[in-house]
């Protein structure tokens, strides 16, 4: 297939082909391997897809055991990392009722896990008690002695081991330990709690985190923060407004009510069956809306279309604003304000409306397709994150002065695209919120 760069709707071939190449930054991924295999693959064909990147990660993983045999550590390392990711991009789009849903998921964990076993500081593989339940977790080390923590998440479709590339390795580059997990909805969680949906009260399965953080020596208790990235915006808030022990939240990006931009998308229907009969029609043209159905119905324990907004009714963080007491830090990308504003303009101006409305310190920061990290999360540039969220976390809790300061133009350029994707109403909370928050 052809690559789009300009078409990176979530859930879409290019985008997670985009999202699966980001990860060479720490070493997840070679251009080349990437390249050749996406040629392989028929646009929006999901079998394609699937038997492309497996057959890549397969080549990938036998020639890691091949280094492994020869003695080659360091090479074996890498290619155990690079296959783990391919076999996670490989299961993307194969539904929770075909057999390799599972089985390219444990290819994916099994490669990762050779990779730790060959590292000179081990990732700590760990397992939290919640509710009956066991949360699969990884603790990586910032060093020696009591560290500030950065607890990480994913979203609706993002494995432990993909957060590890986003920012666990890069987390203790910069002295922070870093604990990732699933909770429940996710991957890990599900796989070995099997029915542990998504829940909106997402602070009860956090709390149980922050309990196992607290329980441990190397970690300081008035250094703890949170980062959750997409639907993880509004996992993450929803955890640190329900826990002040978290002392500073990051929502990559923010997502303050799920139901209101699936509202906004069916323009008004509310009848189960033409929503049902609509979406079948939408499914079988467009490859993101067959993908996020598929994925939703093991995730969010749904049937049908229509019972979408009804699943997501109870996940908003409207009505909790006066929670909100610790610093906030929130980062947008170009193309999520686009994607925000698709089923309607209004959202947008809706999401700068919230941050207003919160009476904690809070940070913004946009990320811009001219940086080539306008991707949702900042896919295609993440090395240009990290500066922001770790430059703002060690000012915010560990009383580090952040000696860049954003320039007028930024502002300015703040503002435009919000007023270019959610019109005139959008400019003006743009320009309200830069007079109360700080642009980073």
């Amino acid at each position: 297939m052809k690559i789009d760069i300009n078409n990176k709707t979530v859930g879409g071939f290019t985008y997670e082909f985009l999202r699966g190449i980001s990860l060479e930054y720490v070493g997840a991924a070679e251009f080349g391997e990437c390249m050749e295999t996406i040629s392989r693959v028929k646009d929006g064909n999901f079998n394609s897809w699937i038997s492309e990147w497996a057959s890549t990660a397969d080549r990938v993983s036998k020639y890691a055991e091949k280094e492994l045999n020869a003695e080659d550590k360091l090479a074996a390392k890498n290619a155990f990392l690079r296959a783990s990711n391919y076999y996670r991009m490989a299961v993307f789009y194969a539904s929770h009722t075909d057999s390799r849903h599972t089985e390219l998921w444990k290819r994916s964990k099994e490669c990762f896990h050779n990779m730790i076993k060959l590292m000179d500081n081990p990732i700590e593989i760990l397992e939290i008690d919640f509710e009956g339940a066991k949360l699969p977790a990884y603790f990586i080390s910032g060093g020696e002695g009591k560290r500030p923590t950065l607890i990480a998440m994913g979203g609706f479709d993002s494995t432990m081991e993909e957060v590890y590339c986003w920012i666990g390795a890069i987390a203790a580059e910069y002295g922070w330990h870093c604990l990732i997990f699933e909770g429940p909805g996710q991957w890990g969680a599900l796989k070995l709690n099997p029915g542990l949906v998504f829940r909106p009260d997402y602070e009860k399965p956090v709390q149980a985190v922050v309990d196992y953080l607290f329980s441990r020596p190397d970690v300081d208790e008035d250094k703890l923060a949170i980062i959750g990235y997409s639907m993880g915006g509004y996992l993450a808030p929803r955890a640190a407004q329900g826990d002040q022990r978290i002392k500073a939240c990051i929502a990559n990006t923010l997502v303050a009510d799920p139901a209101e931009a699936a509202k906004a998308g069916l323009k008004g229907l509310s009848n189960a069956q033409v929503i049902d009969t609509m979406f079948g029609f939408i499914m079988r043209v467009n490859t993101p809306g067959r993908w996020s159905f598929q994925h939703s119905q093991w995730t969010l324990g749904i049937e049908k279309p229509h019972d979408w907004i009804e699943a997501y009714n109870p996940f908003t963080l409207k009505g909790l604003e006066d929670n909100f007491k610790n610093p906030m830090l929130f980062l947008f990308s170009e193309d999520d304000i686009i994607d925000a504003a698709a089923p309607s303009a209004k959202i947008v101006s809706e999401l700068l409306e919230f941050i207003i409305s919160l009476n904690c310190d809070r940070a913004v920061h946009l990320f811009t397709k001219e940086e080539g990290a306008s991707g949702h999360c900042q896919m295609g540039g993440l090395s240009y994150a990290h500066p922001v969220i770790f430059g703002w976390l060690n000012q915010t809790l560990c009383g580090k002065e952040q000696k860049v300061e954003p320039d007028t133009a930024s502002k300015e350029a703040f503002v435009e695209i919000f007023k270019k994707y959610g019109g005139e109403t959008a400019e003006k909370k743009a320009r309200e919120l830069l007079d109360i928050v700080r642009y980073i």
